[in-house]
């Protein structure tokens, strides 16, 4: 578990009805981080497009369910049934974000919060020498659509306060982090974006750009071989509330 999933989680009022939703769960950790956070009481629910496999800290655990539900439509909650909800990184893959707030008001209780968050890919930032082929593959890899997405926005995190200010919910709190990484080890943040990064440019027909990622990413690990590299990107989150 990162820490990028406990500042979601810290982030997220203890709710009091004791049963939150992760809505685009992944697989679990940032439900692993909640229940770390709320205790063994609190129902937990994920809600993946296809049922998700969860880590071993929540496979056993009886208070955790799964939902396999596309988000874009009615949400498989009854009214009011939730003490508040969780979405990180889905909204940008949804057809409307207007559509499915209005949902998330629909099911929370009154006082519930939904803490909505995103990482905005369009800040990633590379320590590299290469500061015009960094900026063009960044900027790639931001405006990629994956197959599994129904759309696609790179720059949604820094969008999310406009975003709230048309939910049928009260706007809180508007909250940012930087995740950094500087040694560019498999599966930390700088490795996964440089997966994605390789990806979009093989996904999307970039030939240009694809003859110069190996020389690319080859640079960045030496960097990080002498103590020189550093990878950043910025997530962003707002909170909100469903009123009495």
């Amino acid at each position: 578990m990162s820490d990028r999933h406990r500042r979601l989680a810290a982030a997220l009022p203890e709710p009091a009805i004791p049963r939150v939703a992760d809505l685009g769960c992944g697989d679990g950790r940032t439900m692993a981080a909640l229940r770390e956070r709320l205790g063994p009481e609190v129902d937990l629910v994920g809600v993946e497009r296809r049922e998700p496999e969860l880590g071993p800290s929540l496979a056993g655990d009886p208070r955790v369910t799964v939902v396999a539900s596309d988000l874009n439509k009615r949400l498989p909650f009854e009214d009011g049934s939730l003490g508040g909800a969780i979405c990180h990184n889905t909204l940008e893959a949804l057809v409307s974000a207007d559509a499915f707030l209005a949902e998330v008001a629909r099911v929370l209780a009154p006082g519930g919060h939904f803490l909505l968050s995103h990482t905005d890919n369009d800040t990633m930032v590379f320590n590299s020498s290469e500061l015009e082929l960094t900026r063009r593959l960044v900027h790639a890899y931001a405006d990629t659509q994956e197959q599994w997405m129904d759309t696609a926005d790179g720059t949604i995190g820094r969008k999310l306060p406009a975003i709230a200010r048309r939910a049928p919910l009260e706007h809180l709190e508007t909250m940012a982090w930087v995740e950094i990484d500087t040694d560019l080890a498999v599966g930390e943040p700088a490795d996964v974006a440089l997966r994605g990064i390789a990806g979009a440019v093989r996904r999307d027909g970039h030939h240009d750009l694809a003859s110069q990622l190996e020389y690319w990413v080859e640079e960045l690990r030496v960097r990080a071989a002498r103590g020189e590299f550093l990878f950043s990107v910025n997530d962003y989150a707002v909170l909100l509330r469903k009123p009495e």
